[in-house]
């Protein structure tokens, strides 16, 4: 069966069917977001056409830029310094809905492989807490990695159930649930061959996603606080998965929700359905929005945004103090910051507003001071891993060089296009055909830069050579990835 046969079933609420049957049928436009602490949109832009990636700001949003469908941003050396995510632009809608804000607690209640996670954590400046639930423990590797590389100090990765999330973690300021679904507005991202046949999806697995996705949305209800924010994202069509959920929530909640209305000024969307199959669901979900490849080039997406009423205290969890966040001087004391600012150079006011924890483990890891976390709800990890305590000297991760290489003053070295390449690919480089252009210490650990973006950590020899230390997971087997000169 044709994607376009498959989802004939919503030619009746499409606004525009022979467009996004038209649409099922090519690839969509890649897209990425600069991370705003790093670089930005015009000069990722510049740096993407030097490697033969043409770059267009999307018309809604100057920060999210568009790519040829067959572009490979994820080969660029940028990605892997941390200079910009890739994510479907359609798929940036619910954390702009969200509208999360510096200092607040967030949960992103099924959050791998994390993109919105960490859309929701830059979104905020790396304050306040951001709480990437998950349940599936493969999935987590991803979460974990995208956190390393984009530099997130205000994120806790919880592994378990979102829909048994423990009350005692909240309550949230603002709730995402971005639900499993089945993911009909994905297709097009497929390669020619799938984008030919669908997946098929049977009423048996519909009826199964959408028991989930109500207890998913029923306990975010629960978790955020009165005047808190939820919003219920999918990225399908089916009305059995979106409307008839939120409707199902809408009349067990009663008074303590209501529904605004969702729009991004400048995205074409269509409003939720009010009626599918002889069902009716509340008319408030006219406020909701869908997205429809056939007028936005993008993937499909159903987005809602819901307000929670109600007295204080009624959420779950404990009434909390507000904590302080930028005001906060706290500074990481313990021997590894200590050696690693040291050898370095690194003002130690580029920790300011951070605290070093947990104690123990492999890694010392930085997050933002005083986020208070119940003991029994143990976290897969919490804040940046920063230092390697597994070996001395003190072993900075390349999580920290992407952060704060460019803000080192000593045993820094910055690599030209060709040298960031050997890097990348693991193999050694000559101190020789290097011009350090800060000072060395002699052998140890250095701090690697291109361009002046953090690029990674590299230990110097005694035979003058510089050994990569780029991480194994995350080397390309394409050798012939571009590379910005």
């Amino acid at each position: 069966m044709s994607p376009v046969e498959a989802l004939r079933r919503y030619s009746s609420i499409c606004p525009d069917w022979p467009g996004f049957a038209a649409a099922l049928l090519h690839p969509q436009p890649v897209s990425l977001r600069p991370h705003p602490e790093r670089i930005n949109a015009t000069e990722l832009i510049s740096l993407l056409a030097d490697a033969g990636l043409p770059a267009s700001p999307a018309d809604w949003d100057a920060s999210s830029l568009r790519l040829r469908p067959d572009a490979s941003p994820g080969q660029h050396w940028g990605y892997f310094a941390g200079l910009f995510q890739v994510q479907e632009e359609a798929a940036q809608l619910p954390v702009r809905l969200l509208d999360p804000q510096p200092g607040e607690r967030v949960l992103d209640l099924c959050a791998a492989p994390g993109n919105k996670t960490a859309q929701v954590a830059l979104a905020m400046g790396n304050r306040g807490l951001v709480v990437a639930n998950e349940l599936q423990s493969g999935r987590l590797p991803a979460l974990r990695q995208l956190v390393r590389r984009l530099g997130l100090r205000n994120v806790l990765i919880h592994r378990g159930a979102g829909e048994s999330l423990p009350g005692v973690t909240g309550p949230y300021d603002r709730v995402l649930v971005d639900a499993p679904c089945s993911g009909e507005g994905t297709w097009r991202k497929y390669r020619r061959h799938r984008r030919e046949v669908a997946r098929r999806i049977d009423e048996r697995e519909r009826d199964d996603l959408a028991a989930r996705q109500t207890r998913l949305l029923d306990r975010a209800v629960r978790l955020c606080r009165p005047g808190g924010r939820i919003v219920y994202s999918t990225c399908t069509y089916a009305p059995e998965e979106n409307e008839a959920v939120v409707d199902a929530i809408l009349r067990h909640h009663g008074d303590r929700l209501s529904v605004e209305t969702a729009s991004v000024e400048g995205f074409a969307v269509s409003e939720g359905v009010k009626e599918w199959a002889g069902q009716r669901y509340d008319p408030r979900l006219a406020r909701a929005l869908r997205i429809w490849p056939g007028i936005t080039d993008t993937g499909g997406f159903f987005v809602v945004v819901l307000h929670r009423h109600g007295a204080p205290g009624e959420a779950m969890g404990q009434s909390r103090a507000e904590p302080a966040h930028e005001a906060s001087q706290t500074l990481p004391a313990d021997p590894a910051t200590d050696a690693v600012l040291t050898r370095f150079g690194i003002d130690a006011a580029c920790l300011r507003g951070l605290e070093a924890g947990p104690d123990g483990g492999r890694y010392l890891h930085y997050r933002v001071a005083g986020q208070s976390w119940p003991a029994r709800a143990q976290p897969d990890a919490f804040g940046l891993a920063a230092i390697g305590l597994q070996v001395k000297p003190f072993k900075p991760t390349t999580a920290l060089a992407l952060w704060l290489a460019p803000a080192a003053t000593r045993n820094c070295v910055a690599l030209d296009a060709t040298q960031t390449a050997a890097f990348l690919r693991r193999q050694p480089i000559a101190l020789d055909d290097v011009k350090a252009a800060k000072p060395l210490d002699g052998p140890g650990f250095v701090l690697l830069t291109h361009a002046g973006h953090g690029l990674g950590v590299a230990r110097l020899n005694r035979e003058g050579q510089l050994e990569s230390q780029f991480p194994k997971a995350w080397v390309n087997p394409n050798p012939g990835f571009p590379v910005a000169g």
